[in-house]
This record gives structure tokens, sequence and C-alpha cells, in this order.
């Protein structure tokens, strides 16, 4: 049977259809790509303006080893603030992250970093109770402690966070979790006690995760 021209016009529109279709099935779409928070600052070794990055440190885990910032290079990294006695919101806060970090075990490029902000009372013996009660893998989820001016530096002028010392032996801490992509740069913000932000920060891990390929 022979066809007709109008039927071979539209065989062909439907297999061009067909075409663009799977053309925009598989094509690669655009990564969106996360917001870097903070002041662009002069960097010595370009000779450039860059966007803030997180100062060093030098820290204990609750293994007792040292940890600098070169510890996780190359490495996305979670950082949130805390203390081991704290009745509040780091219940919750650690409660949040523990199930966020499960969906990254063993992926040895996404750290997590859990600062205290009462280190005289939490040694790193206390951290390693407290990591143990969280279920924190090790070398994945780190609990650090060291120098109270040096935390509570980076909490106010490398992560831009609230933990400030009431004066009355409290702390004024926060419940945000910080985003750092590889180059230590700032790229997002959460409330780590909202169950819904948590999950947005899962999202952009994966995102940073997609930009660095």
């Amino acid at each position: 049977m022979k066809l007709s021209i109008t039927n071979i016009v539209i065989l062909l529109a439907a297999v061009c259809a067909l075409g663009v279709a799977f053309y925009l099935s598989t094509a690669k779409k655009p990564i969106r790509r996360l917001d870097y928070y903070g002041p662009r600052e002069y960097n010595s070794q370009t000779h450039d303006t860059d966007y803030h990055r997180v100062s060093d440190f030098r820290l204990i885990d609750q293994f007792g080893q040292t940890i600098t910032l070169d510890s996780f290079r190359n490495k996305i990294f979670v950082a949130n603030f805390f203390y081991a006695t704290c009745p509040g919101i780091c219940k919750k806060m650690n409660y949040e992250l523990e199930q966020a970090i499960k969906g990254f075990a063993g992926n040895s490029r996404v750290k997590f970093i859990s600062y205290t902000v009462d280190p005289e009372h939490d040694s790193a013996a206390v951290l390693l109770q407290y990591a143990q009660l969280h279920q924190a893998a090790p070398y994945q989820w780190y609990f650090l402690t060291g120098d109270k001016k040096q935390i509570y530096d980076l909490a106010r002028k490398s992560y831009f966070v609230a933990a400030e010392d009431s004066g009355h032996g409290n702390f004024v801490h926060t419940d945000n979790m910080v985003l750092v992509d590889a180059k230590h740069h700032l790229r997002g913000y959460y409330h780590g006690t909202d169950s819904a932000e948590v999950s947005k920060m899962v999202g952009d891990i994966h995102l940073l995760l997609q930009e660095e390929k």
C-alpha cells in the first residue's frame, strides 16, 4: 500500500517529535549553582579578590587527634556549633544531622564538623561518648574541642554564626548549619532543627558534588 504525501508528512512529523523529546530527556541540563556568602577578600596567592573562605584552625577531635582546616582539603563539609550538655536545640539539631549523614555514608568527599562552644567541659573523651551516642561515623563526623577563643572566633568571624558567651557561663549558640565547598567558601545556611531545611541542605550538598565535576 502506497503512502500518501499527507501520511508521509505526518509520519515525518511524528519521528521529529520523538527525536526532540528524546534529546530533551537526555540532554544535560545546566547545574543550579549555590550562592556564595560573606565578603569578598584579598587573596595574597592570586593577588585578586575572592569570596570569603573559612579560616584555618588547630583543634582536637573526639579521638584526641589534632585537626586543622587542611584535614578537609578538597572536601565539602557542613559545620555546626553545639555543646554536649545542651538540654535544648543541640539534641534536635544533631539528631537531624545524624539522619542527614546517613545518606553520605562512606562518601570520602563529604565531611561534617561539630564544634563545641563549651570546650572546658567537652574534652575529647566527652565528645567521643557524645559521638557514639549519635552513631557518628569515624573520620566523617568530627567533634572538635580546644581553645575557646579560637572556636568563638571561628563562629563569629569565619562562619558568621551567632555563638556568643553571655558572660554568665551560659552559651547563646545557634542552630545554624553551614555548608562549605571544597575550596572552603561558604555556600549555604540552614536551620538545623528544621527537617525541611536539613533536607534542603542534603540536596545542596549533592549540587556541590555535581558542581565540582
